[in-house]
């Protein structure tokens, strides 16, 4: 039986069918459910065989691939196994940036249309621009449906959302105030049947956030990952009950084992963790037994390499390299999107061919400048910060190499004795007797994106600054 209630065209109680406009959708859904259970080498033969398809089209009409593969005697045919791929040079973020004109194509393939933009959030440094087709779209629609089956989110209840909308005026207002909408997903309402979800911006406090929610009183729940955070360290000091929920959603930022643990202790309900990106859309999805992340591989070559450009073997870590699989308008190569995973222990459990991610540790937190100029890493000063607790969140930044800015949300247990184990703490980390300022707030001030950046260093010791 499908997990998916379909709305039948008129007259067509049983078998079912979509309607026409969406059918291509229905038929790329369908489609994952076969893919999903065939072994990794049949897996890996389609992607081959899609991305012959995307080189062939970059040869012709994307400037910068047409001139790579040249100047390295790659020809599309001869990519036959993933070790023929690996001869095409990684793609840097920053030469995205720079040479953006140049992946851009100059015609499409027959029954590919040209639609909008998108871009990155820009948290670690300049916004990353995306340029989107039909077809972008229609996988991205197919993987919705995938990740809402896998994460056990039945679409006929209620969801509540708070995420940053990037409303302004009246509409920001309206949003802030929380507004019911008649379905989860517009585009998709014509094809299953789908409950009403509620909207909030996340720039509203997080107490009135927590009201809203206890009035809404929905099935499920998603929001950014630091805000789940924020909302569980409430709740753990101030216990509520939402006596319907069934499942959390974390989105867009990294979701650690711990607040994972935490998130759903506050909630009292499972937490489910969608791992995804502006340049290619969905990229893995939670095992629906439980075993980790699959990867979407039908929409994207995901390779995982060590610090020798080589693939990782099962069970390590390592950076993140992606490939997009069915955007020939700005086509993502080998590009190094800047996160960290660690790789399951071979073919998953659960019987899927998709490859297996244990752990997610999303982009690399920056490097502070330390006694003698030294850059350190600051993973350190998170742990130590989040040891001395007290509080509910916590910001650093290095804004010279002699001073620090601490910014706190306090929660009821903060004291003096948390500040000056605060100040040891920093003290410690930098290895040297810096101005440490600590700033006690309502709340931190999120960027646009909604993406919280809890250490930034603003030193650019010869390079950019960094955010994390």
């Amino acid at each position: 039986m499908s997990f998916f209630r379909l709305r039948p065209v008129a007259g067509c109680c049983w078998p079912a069918i979509p309607e026409g406009s969406l059918s291509q959708v229905w038929t790329a859904y369908l489609a994952l459910e076969r893919t999903q259970w065939l072994a990794p080498t049949e897996i890996e033969c389609g992607q081959l065989e899609q991305v012959r398809a995307l080189l062939e089209h970059c040869v012709r009409h994307v400037p910068y691939y047409h001139a790579l593969l040249a100047a390295h005697s790659i020809t599309p045919a001869a990519i036959q196994s993933m070790s023929d791929f690996r001869r095409i040079p990684l793609l840097s973020r920053q030469t995205w940036q720079s040479h953006f004109e140049k992946f851009c194509a100059g015609e499409l393939p027959a029954g590919t249309v040209a639609l909008d933009e998108d871009s990155t959030s820009g948290t670690s440094g300049i916004p990353v621009r995306v340029l989107k087709t039909n077809i972008c779209y229609l996988w991205w629609l197919a993987h919705y449906l995938r990740d809402l089956e896998w994460s056990g989110l039945d679409p006929t209840g209620t969801m509540a959302v708070v995420r940053a909308t990037l409303k302004t005026g009246a509409e920001l207002e309206q949003f802030l105030q929380g507004t019911r909408l008649p379905n989860w997903n517009p585009i998709l309402a014509p094809l299953i049947d789908m409950g009403p979800l509620f909207a909030m911006d996340m720039a509203q406090d997080p107490h009135r956030q927590i009201e809203w929610l206890r009035g809404v009183d929905p099935h499920y729940f998603l929001s950014h990952a630091s805000n789940l955070e924020l909302l569980a360290s409430i709740l753990l000091d101030e216990p509520r009950r939402f006596p319907r929920l069934r499942a959390v959603q974390a989105i867009s930022e990294t979701l650690t084992e711990e607040a994972q643990t935490r998130i759903a202790q506050a909630f009292g309900a499972p937490v489910k963790n969608l791992y995804s990106c502006a340049e290619a859309g969905y990229l893995a999805s939670p095992c629906p037994k439980g075993h980790g992340l699959h990867v979407h591989a039908e929409n994207v070559i995901f390779e995982v390499l060590d610090d020798s450009d080589q693939p990782c073997q099962p069970g390590a870590t390592g950076r993140v390299v992606l490939t997009t699989l069915h955007n020939f308008r700005t086509p993502f190569i080998r590009y190094e999107i800047g996160d960290q995973v660690t790789l399951g222990q071979g073919r998953c459990p659960c019987g899927r061919g998709l490859p297996l991610l244990t752990r997610v540790f999303g982009k690399r937190r920056p490097t502070f400048i330390v006694a003698g100029r030294r850059r350190k890493h600051s993973s350190d000063l998170v742990h130590s910060l989040s040891l001395i607790g007290g509080h509910h969140q916590h910001q650093a930044v290095q804004q010279s190499l002699d001073r620090v800015v601490v910014r706190i949300v306090p929660n009821r247990s903060w004291t003096a004795d948390h500040a000056d184990r605060l100040h040891r703490a920093v003290q410690e980390f930098f290895e040297a007797p810096i101005q440490v300022t600590l700033e006690i707030k309502d709340r931190l001030e999120l960027p646009p994106s909604g993406k919280l950046q809890s250490m930034i260093c603003e030193v650019s010791d010869g390079g950019q600054a960094a955010a994390g």
